[in-house]
């Protein structure tokens, strides 16, 4: 089968789907199952392709609504390219955000410690502990498959002798078994979505872990466990980062400013919705 031929049949399945940007889609799939830079299907439309049935199969799957990412196992998230497979959430961009401005926080401060709530792939804290070199982070997770994947995301970047893993269910368990040291930030993108919301989620995002999306009826269940959970443990200037959902801005603000932390930034991803709130005390 020739090249054209094979782009335009992976096109087709994912069109019939509806699945958006088929074409993008159809190239990526190319690129990764066929080891064919994408510039080339353009430049070299005549190519033979003999083993192209792979690449029609995660087409044929992609088309039931399975996510591209799962399929091709790889995200690629803050510069970097991270494993990730069926029991993770997939990371995304607008949590790059959620990066960016724990880094700025951060800024030259020397040796800092953080702890990353619900690590799931590992791109939050792989990034952090890639991007700044002396940095120490605990990362917890109530699920052993995301614990794995976040290990092996780790080890591709020889960051592991920096990252402390440890299964934890944040609702349920006791920080006391932690031995955590004093900490500089609390870090999570923590399942934010309630209930009623994650029945008008979209086909393809339901095949994410249901764990890291729905929080519980309101939407702020998880917000509230983390932060009575480790306020005890920030250092006086130290502060949360947290990725927020649409509308609940002023809710976790509320929840900070119980506490103390009056002093709250939110900042808008790139649609203009609140994404990212950052408080501390001081």
């Amino acid at each position: 089968m020739k090249l054209k031929t094979l782009f335009e049949e992976l096109v087709n399945i994912l069109k019939k789907a509806d699945i958006e940007n088929p074409q993008l889609e159809a190239l990526i799939i190319i690129q990764e199952i066929l080891k064919i830079p994408k510039h080339k299907v353009f430049l070299d439309l005549d190519l033979e392709v003999k083993d192209y049935q792979e690449a029609v199969k995660i087409a044929t799957e992609r088309s039931k609504k399975i996510p591209l990412a799962y399929l091709i196992k790889k995200r690629e998230f803050f510069g970097l390219e991270f494993y990730v497979e069926e029991g993770v959430l997939i990371p995304r961009p607008e949590t790059e955000i959620l990066v960016e401005k724990v880094l700025q926080k951060l800024g030259n401060l020397k040796n800092p410690v953080g702890l990353e709530v619900g690590v799931g792939s590992g791109c939050i804290s792989v990034s952090l502990l890639h991007s700044k070199k002396d940095l120490k982070m605990y990362a917890l997770d109530i699920s052993e498959k995301a614990l794995k994947i976040t290990k092996i995301n780790a080890e591709k970047y020889n960051l592991l002798d920096r990252l402390t893993l440890i299964k934890f269910d944040v609702i349920k368990d006791d920080t006391k078994d932690l031995n955590l040291d004093k900490l500089d930030f609390v870090v999570s993108n923590p399942p934010y979505v309630s209930e009623d919301e994650y029945e008008n989620l979209q086909e393809e995002v339901k095949k994410e872990p249901k764990e890291a999306l729905i929080s519980g009826k309101v939407g702020t269940e998880f917000y509230e466990k983390i932060v009575e959970k480790f306020k005890d443990y920030l250092k006086e200037d130290g502060f949360f980062a947290f990725e927020i959902g649409i509308n609940q801005a002023e809710k976790v603000k509320s929840i900070l400013e119980k506490i103390g932390f009056k002093n709250a930034k939110v900042y808008k991803d790139l649609a203009g919705i609140d994404r990212v709130l950052i408080a501390s005390k001081i």
